[in-house]
């Protein structure tokens, strides 16, 4: 399947040229508007594959006391490089545990006691 429709061209004495253009443009954009960069659609669910990157997305609830070191596993299957906070459900920051990330968990705190996140895993 092609993402954009091949556009075919037309004759320049056709009478009606700039229909033929806009029919074929409003093709382009239909097919633009309905394309997919992963093979599934709808929302982020836990350990979701992020697009073409070797990512993970990762949704969980920060420990119920603040300032506390969480584990979470993130399905990689390596050491991750980095994290990027996509979602939460309070103020707050997240920031790096002081446990030594291995290729099953890395280790996050939060600033707000119990709050919803989603991170993507790199």
């Amino acid at each position: 399947m092609t993402l954009a429709p091949e556009i075919i061209p037309f004759p320049q004495d056709v009478e009606n040229a700039e229909f033929y253009l806009d029919s074929q443009l409003r093709d382009i954009v239909h097919a633009l508007t309905h394309l997919h960069l992963t093979s599934r659609q709808g929302d982020i669910q836990h350990g979701d594959k992020v697009g073409n990157l070797d990512a993970r997305y990762v949704v969980y609830t920060s420990n119920a006391v603040a300032d506390t070191e969480d584990a979470i596993s993130h399905g990689l299957g390596r050491v991750p490089v980095g994290y990027i906070p996509a979602k939460q459900d309070k103020a707050g920051t997240v920031y790096d545990g002081t446990t030594a990330w291995t290729a099953t968990h890395i280790y996050l705190r939060a600033s707000a006691a119990s709050m919803a996140l989603t991170v993507m895993v790199l």
